[in-house]
Formats: structure tokens, sequence, C-alpha cells
């Protein structure tokens, strides 16, 4: 299977100054504030408009469920055009689907534009990725991805707080003017970010299909895939459920400083864990960092002992989390050919959809059976005895590679 490129000549070396930085962090963070108030907020709306419980988490699975179809499409299509125009699609798409909830509070309509918001999904995140990656001075592509990584966690913290206050003083179609209009801010800041003209966003492969499987051909992914498919079962638990054991061991306990300080280690784990995956190297962090997360998910099965360790385990687990995440992903960059970045990134991200919903799924069972404190210790102790292998699989790549 032939690439082949179109040469388009860079006129100069391509230098991304404080300004253009800024305008590519201000559009990351005012979609990742809408994208994850839609996850929060529709369910609530979906339940007022009249629809059944199941019919309200329907809605949000068909949402995760069409963003990791439409991503086997739209990566290589970035890698053909570039990110950034998909991008602008996504966030347009995020911007007009609140109108036309306004022009009809149906179920069906929510449905449909849950499916039309999925093109933000699938390209917005694996995009950030890759422009993060594209604009960074050479070998500082863990540290500036670790920025943009910040930006998604301010985008995290804020985006359903927003959403909620705005809803619950107000209604639901003042939200939905607040969020078409930060859409619009950060279409605009996306729009004026100057990105480099490389001549590998021109390749033609034989169909998606054909990049998808060329990008699949680099054996040294499949362990660092591995990691994220682990990270991302925790990730999906402590999201889910941790509240509901918080509030289990500890009644009337303040649950949300456990997501608090989950938060400030998460930034804190983007910032350090990206400029020291620079320094010395992405494997001689990840693994570690998996190992702290597993250690987390394991202590956190012990919170009954003290309600002290509930803070403890969410900077444990912050860390993990957000530091293996963000060394993994500069990882897959290094290791994807330049030409099928955004392809190799949207593998990424639909590893991590479809772990979160089986980690929903498996908690959500452990839940009625054997009990969340029982989960979480084994989700830890998979994740550490997990660790050995993968990291003796990467290893024995590497150094097949280098013979």
């Amino acid at each position: 299977m032939q690439i082949r490129q179109d040469h388009y000549q860079q006129t100069g070396p391509f230098i991304s100054g404080p300004l253009n930085w800024a305008l590519f962090f201000g559009s990351v963070f005012f979609f990742v504030l809408n994208l994850f108030a839609s996850v929060s907020i529709f369910p609530s709306y979906s339940l007022a408009i009249g629809s059944s419980p199941f019919q309200a988490g329907l809605q949000n699975t068909i949402f995760s469920l069409m963003a990791v179809v439409l991503r086997f499409f739209f990566g290589p299509v970035m890698d053909r055009k570039g990110p950034r125009p998909p991008m602008l699609l996504g966030i347009f798409a995020f911007a007009t689907a609140p109108l036309l909830l306004m022009l009809s509070p149906t179920y069906s309509m929510l449905l449909a534009a849950r499916i039309y918001q999925s093109i933000g999904l699938a390209v917005y995140l694996p995009g950030v990725s890759t422009l993060a990656a594209d604009m960074s001075p050479p070998g500082k592509i863990g540290t500036y991805l670790g920025a943009s990584r910040i930006f998604i966690n301010l985008g995290l913290l804020a985006g359903p707080a927003a959403a909620l206050f705005v809803i619950g003083e107000f209604n639901y179609e003042s939200w939905f003017i607040i969020s078409a209009a930060t859409c619009v801010i950060s279409f605009i800041l996306l729009y004026a970010v100057k990105t480099p003209d490389l001549s590998h966003r021109s390749v033609r492969v034989a169909g998606s299909l054909g990049q998808i499987m060329t990008a699949l051909t680099e054996k040294q992914i499949y362990p660092v895939l591995g990691g994220i498919l682990l990270y991302s079962f925790t990730y999906s638990a402590v999201v889910s459920f941790a509240a509901v054991y918080i509030e289990a061991t500890f009644p009337n306990s303040q649950a949300p400083y456990f997501f608090i300080a989950l938060g400030i280690a998460g930034v804190a784990g983007c910032l350090g864990a990206g400029a020291l995956s620079d320094l010395f190297s992405r494997q001689k962090l990840a693994w570690p960092l998996l190992i702290l997360l597993g250690a987390g998910a394991l202590a956190f099965s012990f919170i009954y002992l003290s309600p002290a360790l509930v803070i403890v385990c969410a900077v444990i687990l912050g860390l993990g989390i957000q530091g293996s995440s963000l060394v993994f992903a500069a990882w897959l960059i290094d290791l994807s050919k330049p030409e099928l970045r955004a392809t190799t990134m949207s593998l990424q991200e639909n590893s991590i959809d479809i772990m979160f919903a089986l980690g929903a799924l498996v908690f959500g069972l452990a839940a009625q059976g054997p009990g969340l404190g029982t989960a979480f210790a084994a989700a830890g102790i998979l994740t550490i005895a997990a660790v050995l292998p993968l990291a003796r699989i990467s290893g024995n790549i590497i150094a097949g590679k280098n013979q």
C-alpha cells in the first residue's frame, strides 16, 4: 500500500508564537467547556421534555458511539486535509445544534442534534493533539501537549458547573444561547490560528481504510494502546462511581472536594509529565505513572479507614490519570508517521471512548455484586499487574527495531 505525497514547500521554518498559542488554547477551552456541559445537562434536559430515564441515557450513548464510527472516516481526512478544517466543522456542529433544540424541543430532535454534535466529538480532541504536535518546537511536544491538556481540564471543570448554574437561575434556552455564542468564539479563535503548511497534509492513500491499516502496521503502538486502555478503564470508574462510593462510605460527606483535588492534581500532572517526558523519555515515565494510577485505585478501596484518604487518593489518581494520559498520547504521536498522525490519534480516542463505556458497565455491575470497594481494588491490582508485560513487550519491540 503506497503513500504518495504532493509536495507543498514550506517557505520557512514555522514558529508558533505566544499569541498563536493563546488563540489555540482559547479555542480548546471554549469548545471543551461546551462538550462536557452537553454530556452533563442533556440527560436532565431529556427528562424535562418528557423522555424516559432510559432515553435520557441513550442520547449520550448514541453521541459517543457515533463519534467512534465517524473517527474512522474523519481521522484519515484530517491527515489528508489538515486537522483544522474538520475541527472547524465540529465546532460549527456544536454551535448550531442548540439552536435546533430551541426550534423543536422534542426527543427526536435531541437525538438528531446529538448525532450531529458527534462530529465535534469525533474530530476536535484528536485534532487538538495533532495540531499541538504540528505547532510544537522540536523536542517539546510533551510540554505543549501538556499545556493544551490543562485547558481541556479547565473546560471540564467550568463547563458543567456553568451550564447547571445558568439553567438553575434561568432556563435551558438561556444556556443554549450561551453555548452557541461560546462555540462561535471557539470557531473564530481557531480560524485565526496560524498552522504550519506541511507537505504530508496532502497525503493520498487508497481510502480511509487504507490509512487506518497503514497506521496499524506500526507494531510499537500496540503496547502504548494497551496502556491507554488500562488508564481509560480506571478513569471511567473514577468519573462514574467515585462520588457514589465516597457517599456510601461517608454519608453526607463532601465528595465534591475529591473532584476538586482530582482536577488540581491533574493540572499538575499535565504540566510535570509533559516536560519530564520531553527531558527523559516517554517509556521511562509512562509505565511508572500507570503503576501510580493502579496504586491510587487500590488505595481508594481502603478509604473507609480514614476520610483523609479520600483527598490523598484524589491526588494520586489525578496525577496518575492525567500524567499517564498525556505521556501515552505524546508517545503515540512520536511513534506515528507524520502523514498518519491524526489517524493514529483517532484510534487513541476510540480506545478511550470504548473503555469508558466498558468501565462504566463493569463498575455498575460491581455496585450490585461484590461492591465498589472490591471493584476499585481489582482495577488497581489489574493495572499494576499488566504494566510489566506491556513494558516488556514495548522494550522488546524497541530493541528489535534498534538491531
